[in-house]
Order: C-alpha cells, then structure tokens, then sequence
C-alpha cells in the first residue's frame, strides 16, 4: 500500500531537481546575457545628434543600473520603452533610437515578426542595392535581424534628427530661399539614385514623414517598405493591383478612379485592376513636398478633403500662391497629371531653378552662339515678339538697351563689330549677341561699367544682376523646340532620357 506513495514521493523529488537544473542553467543564461550587455555597454559615445542627445544619456544610464532592461542586437543596446521610441509608421513600425558597442548613435525600426517577410526584407534589400549604399541622399543600412526574437523583426539604420514635417513645424518660418532650394534638389538626388542605375527602384510613398532631416540639415530618403524594384531591365512601369501610398502623397495613375467613382463595391469575380507605377510617379510626389516645403507645410492640391478632387481635375491651385515663376514652372510640370509633361529627374535637375548663376549664363552664351538664331526660326520669332500666337514672356523688359544704359552699351561694344546704335532694343536675339561678344571678348570691361554693384565680380553676375530672368525664358522656349534642344551646345541643358538603353555602368 506503501509502494505507490514512496514512487510519487521519488517522482517529485526527480522533477524538483530537475526544475531546479533547469532554473539554474536559465540563471546561468540570464547572468551571461547581463554580464555580455554589460561588457557592450560603450565607454566611448561619440555623440552627434542634438535632438536625441538627452535619450541617449538616459540609455547610458539605464544601461549602467539595469543591463537587464537592454536588449542587444548585433552589438547595439536598446530599451524597448515610450521613453526611447523616436517614431512609428504603418503595420505596427516602432523607432527607437540604440547605441552600439562603438559608440555609434542609431536607430532600430521594430516590425511584427509576421509582417517582416513582406516588408522589412524588401526594405532591406533596396537599402542594400548600389544605388542606395552608393548615395549620401538615402538612409544608411545597417543590419537586419528576423530571427533574434520570435516576435519581432529590427533592422537598425543611421540615426537622422527628425522627419521633414517635424523640421518644417518646428524650423519652417526660418527657413531661407537657398535652403528651401538645398532640400528640393536633394529629394530629387535621392530620387536620381533610385531612378537612374539598374536595378532601379520605385519609392512609392514619399511623404514628409519618410523624409528625414540629418543634423546638419540635408534631407534623406528613407521608409522603404513599399519601395519596388522594377521587373526586368529597362522596364519602365510596375504594374500592381493594390493601391499603395499614403493619403494626399500618392499620384494621378497609381489611384483607382473608376473604384472611387463607382456607386458599387467591386466583385471579387471582376477582372483585377491595374494601377501603373512609373519613374515620373514618384516626381509627381516630388512636387508636392517640394511645394510643401517652399509653403511651411502646404500642400498644392489644397486640405486634405480636396486633395483627391483637385488631383483629378488636374488643378494644384495653390501653386499661383508661390511668388517665384522659375519654381514655379518647375513644379507646374512636376504636378501635370499627365505623365508626358511630367519631367524625368534628370531633366528636373537640369530647370534654371537648379543651376548656378554660372550656369544660367553659361546656357544664355550657348543660345547666343547658334548659328540657327540669325534665321528666323521659332526661338528668333519668339525672343523678338513677332509670333502673335506666341507672345514673348512679360518677365523681360521691352527694351533691353534701355536696361543697360548708353554708357555701359559703349564700353560693352568696344572693340566689337557692331556699334550700340545696330542693336535693336525690342529684339533679343541682338541682346544675346552682345552677351555672347562681351563674354568672348571681355578685354576689362567690366571695371568700366557703370551699372554694376560693388559686389559684382564678374561679366556673368552683372548680366544676371540686369536680365534674371532671361536664361529661364530661353528656357522656357528651347524646351518647345525639339531641333534645338539636341545642338551639341545645348544638350547638356536638356537631358534625353531612354531607360530602354539604361545599363548598370557607373
């Protein structure tokens, strides 16, 4: 009768030693892991960020008193508390900012461990291409890990101040017209690093949020879960049935009109939709944060309850708000609906907006040197006001001799082969003639003229200082004419894009 309760009592004391193995090799672990996050703990934090700074001080501190409150991934500490998150996204995306063994300042991106094969992978493998490793306008990659955790997925990156519409909140009213021109080129940078090197890659959800601000103010690209590779080589469109994108920042082709128009749901039997991703679909976005970031945080298609209304009218009617035509003019053709008014970013960087004063003067002597201007082509009727059905731009004055004056017009025509009184002042292609001559034969003029400031240092500077607007009415014109935007002076100004002849060479 005995015999059974002698076994249990045996059997209980086998299973408490064996619990209590087990209790001490999982002690044994926790205390390794303690004492390796301790050991990790950096001596030598070289810190930059100024935003994040006070964070970093208290995970130093955490890190000292309570190692165990550390989780380590790939040589980086991180607290997985409110207090250390710097920000979140779709899917359940967490940021929080981690330090690594070298003392290096990072950031850490956590995804439900389910949603890392759809997302965080891509997003990896698009950080790890060349066109991004190669430039200095998208997020750094470091690491990713989907196997350290069962629950969830980390992929740590270069930490960045903040987000553009955190910036623009906080620093938009200061924000200057060269600083404002700094950030639109770099957006269009990053976006030249995706679009123009095999594999190339979409973004696909540009918005101010997945565009970050580094400490000294330069815009990076970053969130790429939605980011696409395209097919093949040469492909130029990335057809998919999902609506991708965020509210308000996605373009004209990637949305399904004939859905949102349509008084009935969609049958699952119906033909899927095909909504088509292109290169100059991310330029459409591109115009809209560009437009924000000149308007402190506006956007061109107006409050968000319109936004789809005006996109598919075709009308960004706050772009007449903005007082620069140059920018624009640039924009009016980043925002057109239709994707072959729309410029590749290539072109888009080659607008007078973007070019040096240098350059812009560099274009204006181009024009002025084509043997094709003393014919009366379109350019010639057009600069001189003698096509009805095209009336040259207001942005010029009528008489350009008048503006320069009769003492500078001599010093300007000494030594030339025509005198200031065979000028005529209402035709322009004669003001780009004498631009042309001054420049090639300059023979110190410029010490003599008159109208020049005290700091104009150059013959380029004073002409820009009297017709600023010029090298963007020629502009404007050349880029009508298909004939003249391949003369060999010009090309530079007017890339020809042909992504079917796109190869992987640097």
């Amino acid at each position: 009768m005995n015999k059974p309760r002698a076994l249990k009592r045996k059997l209980d004391l086998i299973r408490t030693r064996s619990e209590q193995k087990e209790a001490m090799k999982l002690k044994r672990r926790l205390d390794e892991k303690t004492e390796r996050t301790a050991t990790l703990k950096p001596t030598d934090w070289k810190s930059v960020s100024v935003k994040h700074a006070e964070k970093f001080q208290k995970l130093l501190e955490l890190w000292e008193s309570d190692p165990e409150s550390i989780t380590i991934v790939n040589d980086n500490g991180v607290c997985f508390k409110k207090e250390f998150a710097i920000g979140s996204g779709s899917y359940g995306t967490e940021v929080y900012i981690c330090l690594g063994s070298d003392g290096i300042e990072r950031a850490i991106k956590r995804l439900p461990k389910l949603l890392c094969e759809k997302f965080l992978k891509n997003e990896r493998d698009i950080l790890n291409s060349r066109n991004a490793v190669d430039s200095p306008r998208i997020v750094n990659y470091c690491f990713y890990d989907d196997t350290s955790n069962p629950d969830f997925g980390y992929l740590i990156l270069s930490l960045n101040e903040q987000n553009l519409e955190e910036f623009i909140r906080e620093e938009g009213e200061s924000m200057t017209e060269s600083g404002a021109t700094k950030m639109i080129r770099q957006v269009l940078e990053g976006l030249k690093a995706l679009h123009t090197r095999e594999p190339r890659i979409l973004h696909r959800d540009l918005k101010p949020t997945n565009i970050l601000v580094d400490v000294h103010g330069n815009l990076l690209l970053s969130d790429f879960v939605m980011g696409r590779f395209f097919p093949e080589q040469g492909a130029t469109t990335y057809h998919t049935s999902n609506e991708s994108g965020s509210h308000g920042w996605v373009a004209y082709e990637c949305i399904d009109w004939g859905g949102l128009f349509s008084h009935k749901a969609r049958n699952p039997s119906d033909t899927p939709i095909q909504l088509r991703w292109k290169e100059k679909s991310d330029i459409q976005v591109a115009g809209m944060l560009s437009f924000y970031i000149l308007t402190e945080g506006k956007h061109p298609l107006g409050p968000k309850i319109v936004r789809l209304m005006n996109l598919h009218a075709n009308n960004p009617k706050h772009l007449r708000d903005l007082s620069d035509p140059v920018v624009t003019d640039l924009l009016s053709q980043m925002l057109a609906r239709d994707l072959d008014q729309r410029p590749y970013v290539e072109q888009a960087l080659k607008h007078p907006y973007f070019l040096s004063l240098e350059e812009q003067m560099k274009f204006v002597e181009a024009v002025g040197n084509e043997p094709k201007l003393k014919n009366f082509c379109a350019v010639y009727r057009q600069l001189n006001n003698l096509d009805p059905s095209k009336p040259r731009s207001r942005l010029l004055p009528k008489d350009w001799k008048t503006v320069i004056g009769h003492d500078d017009l001599d010093t300007l025509c000494r030594g030339g082969h025509r005198s200031p009184s065979e000028y005529n002042g209402s035709r322009y292609t004669d003001c780009l003639r004498l631009i042309r001559n001054t420049f090639q034969h300059r023979d110190g003029k410029l010490s003599q003229l008159k109208k020049k400031t005290p700091a104009t240092s150059s013959l380029e500077e004073y002409f820009f200082q009297l017709f600023p607007k010029l090298p963007f009415v020629l502009h404007q014109i050349i880029r009508e004419c298909p004939d003249w935007k391949t003369r060999p002076a010009l090309k530079e100004f007017f890339p020809v894009v042909d992504r079917h002849a796109v190869t992987d060479a640097d």
